[in-house]
């Protein structure tokens, strides 16, 4: 079985029941779909409300762990940068039987859909939001169960060797890619823990998880803190790289609040190489967002494969 797919069927309509169950101040008679991601099924209640439903045994563990992260985080992110704090929990019933989560709707659209005027002062937001993320303590990560990420891990070294399967998926698909996909069969991927300096990362951005209002282009809030964890602060990076390229990424860094120590462009460069291809091995094996992902690969690795010093200056 994938380990995306749900292990039981949840129809509308028992999701309206449930919500009007447990949560009786919630309109539920209008439910819109949002969408399903690896860990929960949302829906959109008519008066504001994202109510999320695991999809599997796993995901009805992380409502306790992200809430410790949002305590962390919304206190120190920028003014008007909202977290999906949950306030409703509800009981397992009729026959479902995970307990699920209601917070409020944060409203935007995914970041890579705004209009390209805004992006000069998105980077600027962007870098203010990492480096507020960033500047969580690590003792108050630790003390929240926060815990460093292990890259030796036996469901990280899973989920490696599956991705590195599926790169024989974008064979032929163009010479950037086929160059991508070989340097990533090539590469010896170090194992092991992080050794430098360990922040709050959020692990998992993406341009869907950063929402931003499309009408005046102010970031409104950043979604699902499920990967949260203690590690390299390079990773957070990674997501802009992919979706707008290196000189975004530089300017992004050029306003981010932290000085960040002589490796750190180093690591950045590598995962993103890493990562992409990836990403794009799997977006062919669920049979979405090749094309976005074909960009992305494009972005970390075009200038390189036609000769063009692509490493970011400091």
């Amino acid at each position: 079985m994938n380990p995306c797919d749900a292990d039981r069927e949840l129809t509308p309509a028992v999701a309206a029941a449930l919500i009007e169950s447990a949560f009786p101040s919630i309109d539920s008679r209008e439910l819109r779909f949002l969408g399903a991601g690896c860990e929960f099924d949302a829906y959109l209640t008519i008066d504001g409300w994202v109510v999320r439903f695991p999809r599997r045994t796993h995901a009805a563990l992380l409502f306790e762990r992200e809430r410790r992260v949002h305590e962390l985080v919304a206190p120190v992110l920028p003014q008007g940068i909202a977290v999906p704090r949950t306030e409703f929990i509800g009981e397992p019933a009729l026959g479902f039987p995970y307990r699920f989560a209601a917070h409020r709707f944060i409203p935007g659209i995914p970041v890579d859909e705004t209009d390209s005027r805004f992006l000069p002062s998105l980077a600027r937001q962007i870098a203010l939001a990492l480096g507020a993320i960033h500047s969580v303590p690590e003792e108050a990560a630790r003390d929240a169960g926060i815990m460093d990420g292990d890259a030796g891990d036996e469901g990280g070294r899973e989920w490696l060797k599956e991705r590195l399967a599926g790169l024989s998926l974008l064979r032929g698909s163009d010479p950037i890619v086929d160059g991508a996909a070989r340097w990533v069969e090539q590469t010896p991927i170090p194992s092991g823990r992080f050794e430098g300096p360990l922040r709050l990362i959020h692990q998992d951005l993406s341009p869907e998880h950063l929402l931003v209002d499309p009408a005046n282009g102010q970031l409104n809030g950043i979604l699902d803190w499920t990967d949260a964890m203690l590690g390299d602060a390079a990773r957070d990076f990674v997501f802009l790289a992919a979706w707008r390229g290196w000189a975004y990424t530089e300017e992004v860094l050029r306003q981010y609040p932290h000085q960040v120590d002589t490796g750190f462009r180093d690591r950045l460069r590598f995962m993103a190489r890493v990562l992409t291809p990836l990403w794009l091995g799997l977006a062919y094996e669920r049979g979405t967002e090749v094309g976005k992902l074909t960009g992305w690969v494009h972005n970390v690795f075009a200038p390189e494969l036609h000769g063009i010093q692509s490493r970011p200056r400091p």
